[in-house]
């Protein structure tokens, strides 16, 4: 593997009064921009080994060098300025502003005020929490998902090359915690971080990594691969057991809504458009409704013809335009929302809400398929490559 952000060279930490190492010489090697997610069993020690990349937790031996500097010795204080560190529980100071904890470490690190203040305001608008809105406010005046997205904004604030996120989605509900690993991947997408992540779900692990470590106990690596090999060629019976069942489904968590080729348009009308002229677009259509746009080109209504039938402004016809999904959403995310919503199909927006093109289950399965028949033949041949090679690197 080449161009390492971070090598783990026999990473090990052993506590005083236990026989057995809780890590027991950890090896990999972690590619610049990517994000690498370690998964494992309870008690495997995945968190341990996160915690000594920055030594939170001190190496009993073994060596990190973080871009090709052997930082196992030097000072853990400047080291951890080196990354962003983001946890479950978010970790925000409940006594200072939302501000104030995003500038935590441009504070440590001597910034000036303007820049600071110029800083936060960037980060706060890129995870979505308006400036204005929210730079005075306190810790408890957010919600969960709000926190979460403040310490991942305090985790960039000095623009580190490596984050280091320790289960960050755990402790929030399912709706918000899919929005928000969506949101972190478009914004990874921009920002080409080099991240380590640890999880304890496997069907996380699969959506969030560009490879995953998963670890036996001691954090012995079972396989270290991307997510379609460990789908497609688990190394062994263990990493079979770990996947667990429904590996065609998880397939679904491979491709994103943008790779998806197969994006169709169906009919589509605007709020500024007569009634006659809608209801002829549906009808010259083969589809049974048509998709209403507002001013801003944002999914408002689904109208089926029977709906011109009643007096009223076409706004308030029809049925609300549910199962809205964002390019960097996965087609699994698209397929839980088309079953949730009215129409059997997933509309796909921009950032802004507006309207980009449907993705129907037709396309779902043949992506799916396409996925299968392409990694089935390529990791046929891959078995021929040691997959010692994966692992040190």
């Amino acid at each position: 593997m080449t161009d390492a952000m971070i090598r783990l060279d026999e990473l090990t930490k052993r506590y005083p009064g236990t026989e057995a190492p809780a890590v027991d010489r950890l090896s990999l090697a972690i590619p610049r921009g990517e994000i690498v997610v370690f998964v494992g069993p309870s008690g495997c020690g995945k968190t341990t080994s996160l915690k000594m990349i920055n030594r939170i937790i001190e190496p009993s031996a073994g060596r990190i060098l973080l871009d090709g500097e052997d930082v196992t010795r030097s000072n853990p204080n400047e080291l951890r300025r080196r990354m962003g560190y983001v946890i479950q529980q978010v970790g925000l100071f409940p006594h200072q502003t939302i501000a104030d904890n995003v500038a935590t470490v441009p504070g440590l690190l001597g910034w000036e005020r303007d820049r600071i203040r110029a800083r936060v305001d960037e980060l706060l608008s890129v995870v979505g929490l308006d400036p204005e809105q929210y730079r005075d406010r306190y810790p408890k005046e957010l919600s969960g998902g709000q926190r979460q997205r403040v310490g991942v904004a305090r985790a960039l604030a000095a623009d580190p090359p490596v984050l280091l996120m320790d289960e960050p989605f755990g402790a929030i509900d399912p709706i918000t915690r899919t929005r928000l690993q969506n949101e972190f991947l478009r914004l990874q997408a921009e920002l080409q971080k080099t991240i380590v992540f640890v999880t304890h779900d496997i069907d996380e692990a699969i959506k969030m990594g560009d490879r995953i470590a998963i670890l036996r106990e001691h954090s012995h690596v079972a396989q270290f691969a991307t997510p379609e090999e460990i789908l497609t060629a688990p190394a062994d019976d263990f990493v079979e057991d770990f996947v667990g069942s429904g590996a065609t489904l998880k397939r679904l968590k491979l491709s994103r809504v943008r790779d998806v080729p197969w994006l169709t348009d169906g009919p589509i009308g605007t709020v500024d458009e007569d009634e006659a002229t809608l209801r002829s677009r549906l009808g010259a259509s083969d589809w049974t409704a048509l998709l209403l746009l507002d001013e801003h080109r944002r999914p408002l209504r689904w109208l089926r013809a029977p709906d011109f039938r009643h007096q009223r402004p076409v706004r308030e016809l029809g049925l609300p335009a549910r199962a809205m999904v964002e390019p960097q959403a996965t087609l699994s995310d698209a397929l839980e929302e088309m079953l949730l919503g009215s129409a059997g199909v997933a509309i796909v927006v921009d950032g802004s809400g507006a309207y980009q093109g449907i993705v129907d289950v037709d396309a779902l399965v043949t992506s799916m398929q396409a996925v299968r028949d392409a990694n089935i033949d390529y990791y046929r041949a891959a078995k021929l490559v040691d997959p010692a090679d994966m692992v040190a690197g």
